[in-house]
């Protein structure tokens, strides 16, 4: 029990340290000009207008059948280069469309040379109705395979109207100061993670396999987390369509986000571990661990690449260990029930 009090502390510890340094530390500092020279392209249809005044555009369509944008080609840089668009915007009854883009939007869209590559990150204000003047910004990282980079601002089969100004696109770098801030945080986490499957491991006196199965699933939940956004699109990607190649039925009888049920999967696997290598510790202190890993591994994701701690996949972490942790427990009392009735009935004999 000591121990879980110590885990408990260095846990909300790391987690203030980690939400406070992510807030306050600057991550990105400019690292190139401005990539914008206002050279806007208009698409218009009837019922609409678009607007452009040196670094303002203003939209306005009263059809929601079509779309009315402004559009600004990018000088291509080099792979890999992050690049910072922000901008300040406002719209006035924005009446969204049927489809779920169909809004007031601004974006950066990055095309492979013939379709724009809708399945990367690329807005970074998304509205409806009306909404005063507030700046927005986001960062995107060229992909490999990018051959076009457009700035887009468009009423997407929406009517009202979007003002856009002071469009900002420079690439940026990563401050040195947030490099160093990245590296101790991701180290005390990896210390916090060690501490936690070691605490457990001395409450254990189960055999060396078991040991190393527990050790199996801790360690598969870490390297989950540590995946930079990219590689773990690439995976769960790979890993979908080889399912969907074996089975077009698999698609309709589980359509859930894999990458979801893969939270749910593992933390279920540990739950159950935890529950037969700590038999003698009750369920509470069990169930403890779990929402230790689970808190910790998406808090961490904030120094992850590409990653973003969602409150949605605790509740799926927990949840999927809390099953395994219930099965177990429920298996292993309905056992000493079963034999109770044995020996109890021997008696009688």
């Amino acid at each position: 029990m000591p121990l879980l009090k110590i885990n408990i502390v260095f846990f909300i510890f790391l987690a203030l340290a980690t939400i406070v340094s992510h807030r306050v530390v600057e991550e990105y500092q400019p690292d190139g000009p401005e990539l914008l020279n206002d050279h806007w392209n208009t698409r218009v249809f009837a019922n609409g207008r678009v607007d452009v005044d040196e670094n303002q555009l203003t939209l306005f369509s009263s059809d929601s059948r079509t779309s009315v944008g402004a559009y600004h080609d990018v000088p291509l840089v080099e792979k890999g280069v992050i690049l910072k668009l922000s901008a300040d915007v406002k719209c006035n009854d924005v009446v969204p469309g049927e489809k779920p883009w169909n809004s007031a939007r601004l974006m950066l869209v990055q095309s492979d040379g013939e379709n724009g590559q809708w399945h990367l990150p690329h807005v970074i204000a998304f509205l409806s109705g009306t909404h005063d003047w507030a700046n927005y910004y986001s960062y995107f990282t060229i992909e490999p395979e990018t051959q076009g980079i457009q700035v887009v601002a468009e009423l997407s089969q929406s009517t009202g109207s979007l003002q856009v100004k002071n469009i900002q696109l420079y690439p940026v770098k990563q401050t040195q100061t947030f490099t160093w801030v990245k590296n101790i945080i991701l180290f005390s986490w990896g210390v916090f993670f060690l501490s936690l499957i070691g605490s457990c491991l001395l409450m254990s006196q189960k055999t060396f396999i078991l040991r190393a199965l527990l050790i199996s699933s801790f360690v598969s939940i870490i390297i989950g987390t540590a995946l930079p956004g990219v590689i773990k699109k690439q995976v769960f990607d790979t890993i979908e369509t080889q399912i969907h190649a074996e089975s077009e039925s698999f698609k309709a009888v589980i359509p859930w986000d894999l990458s979801k049920v893969g939270h749910l999967c593992f933390f279920f696997v540990l739950g159950m571990m935890l529950c037969v290598m700590m038999a003698k510790v009750s369920t509470i202190h069990v169930m403890t661990v779990i929402l230790l890993l689970a808190g910790g591994t998406e808090i961490a994701q904030l120094y992850i690449a590409g990653r973003n701690p969602l409150v949605t996949d605790i509740f799926i972490d927990a949840a999927g260990g809390i099953v395994g942790i219930g099965l177990i427990r429920l298996f292993g009392m309905n056992k000493n029930a079963a034999s109770n009735e044995s020996k109890t009935s021997s008696d009688r004999r």
